[in-house]
């Protein structure tokens, strides 16, 4: 079975190198996919834990940020990674998805579906 939970924060970047632009904000929304069995209550995850687990250990550090000062490059690639490398501790993923506006987005399926490619 596989449920999601998507959670937004706003935070600002610039690009520079390739593509270059002046810092500006977006409002990302992360969609956190989780793959398992529904345990004997049916469910996967408590859809409350994903949302207070994501606060704490993604939000705190990107809401209202400029993500210059926190990623070489910051691109919604290596958000993701970022991101799923900060809730796997804590989730059973399958993928996670960046989107800085509605119409772009990147998916990761982590780590071992990056090695099989």
């Amino acid at each position: 079975m596989i449920v999601s939970r998507e959670i937004g924060f706003r935070a600002s970047h610039s690009h520079h190198g390739m593509l270059v632009e002046p810092p500006h904000p977006h409002d990302y929304v992360v969609k956190i996919t989780m793959q398992g069995e529904a345990n004997e209550e049916g469910f996967i995850c408590d859809f409350r834990a994903v949302k207070r687990i994501f606060r704490r250990v993604v939000s705190t550090e990107l809401e209202g940020k400029n993500l210059d000062l926190i990623f070489q490059y910051p691109t919604s690639e290596n958000l993701v990674v970022w991101v799923w490398e900060k809730l796997s501790p804590f989730f059973p993923l399958h993928a996670i998805e960046v989107r800085e506006k509605s119409h772009s987005a990147v998916v990761y399926y982590g780590p071992q579906a990056e090695r099989a490619m």
